[in-house]
């Protein structure tokens, strides 16, 4: 197939993506405690380029080479002129690259990063660095020589590199807050600071949400407008009396008297939560399909009663990002367009030649 038509399809099946997730920031701007979500793109893995019928002796590893090394706190940088590092993603796909970023995962493995909203470096999904070989490399010490003698020399015939373009990788959820509400509501309810409201599904699970949005049902129960249980520190509240008051640690009094504490925590491993529907979140699974444990830590912000979290979408941000990607979705189609009338040309015009 034609190098540039497929560079071109991946950008157009990467940006409808990226719509689709603009989309549904823009559906939910109005929705309480909703957090936006965000897309992450990247590069296909660079391939080696090699001539055409030549022959393709064993892979081999020679070294030690000269790089460019440096290192920045926890980040790892390295560049080499002649040859390559060899980059493994988690799907088992090796990527021939000049340049490296890493750092060194809590299994010591040397593995590329992104920063989340804390400001801390995550590793979940991310490639490793390998030994040339496919191996994932762990280290330690003189990472300089260690980073030598791991360059990868292609055999003679192999020309450079190529991307096949770019893909869509993950979406991630922006847990920045949203403005706050007034409402009145005795049962409404707003966190201040970083932090989830523990709930109970008819299923049994335990999801986390932001919205406080909360009702009492026939029951006496505190729950959400869906029906689920307000979990708190001791199961589900009780509420029945005239006078609710809720204070900024979560204490319930009803009356004057304390009938609970509305468990609020906060996720140590955020990058782990998965949006499941009407404003739940619950853990991702692990590759043997187990739920993934929440690092749950103490929440270290204040409650609001009388107040609800608004969404943190930012429609016009959104507008003016969603108008970008739809004519960069114009541009590709154009380009595809251009090179099929070229193909057209070379197959019946110089054809005939």
């Amino acid at each position: 197939m034609n190098r540039g038509l497929y560079i071109s399809a991946t950008s157009l099946a990467t940006n409808q993506k990226r719509l689709d997730v603009l989309a549904n920031n823009l559906a939910n701007v109005n929705t309480t405690g909703y957090k936006k979500d965000l897309s992450l793109m990247e590069t296909f893995p660079e391939k080696l380029l090699s001539r055409i019928n030549d022959t393709n002796p064993r892979v081999r590893i020679t070294g030690p080479n000269e790089i460019e090394y440096e290192q920045d706190g926890e980040v790892y940088r390295a560049r080499t002129q002649n040859g390559y590092f060899v980059v493994r993603t988690p799907y088992g796909e090796d990527s021939y690259v000049k340049e490296i970023q890493f750092i060194i995962d809590d299994e010591g493995y040397l593995r590329t990063y992104y920063i989340d909203d804390q400001g801390e470096y995550k590793t979940d999904y991310e490639n490793y660095i390998t030994d040339g070989a496919g191996n994932p490399l762990q280290g330690a010490g003189d990472m300089e020589a260690l980073l030598e003698g791991i360059v990868y020399y292609p055999p003679s015939h192999v020309i450079g590199t190529m991307s096949a373009g770019v893909k869509f990788k993950k979406v991630f959820t922006d847990y920045s807050p949203g403005e706050l509400m007034e409402t009145g509501g005795t049962f409404d309810l707003a966190l201040v600071g970083e932090g989830f409201f523990k709930i109970q599904g008819e299923d049994g699970y335990t999801y986390y949400t932001r919205d406080g949005s909360f009702v009492v049902n026939e029951e006496g129960y505190l729950t959400t407008l869906g029906g689920e249980m307000v979990l708190g520190t001791g199961g589900p509240i009780t509420i029945d009396g005239e006078e609710v008051e809720i204070d900024g640690n979560g204490i319930v009094r009803v009356d004057g008297n304390i009938v609970g504490n509305i468990d609020i925590v906060d996720i140590e491993n955020k990058e782990f939560l998965r949006k499941i529907g009407d404003n739940r979140y619950r853990m991702a699974l692990d590759e043997n399909g187990e739920e993934i444990p929440a690092e749950e830590i103490p929440f270290e912000g204040r409650l609001l009663q009388g107040f609800l979290e608004g969404s943190n979408v930012n429609a016009i941000d959104e507008m003016v990002e969603m108008i970008t990607l739809l004519r960069e979705f114009e541009a590709g189609q154009r380009a595809i367009r251009a090179q099929d009338e070229m193909l057209e040309k070379s197959s019946n015009e110089i054809g005939r030649v």
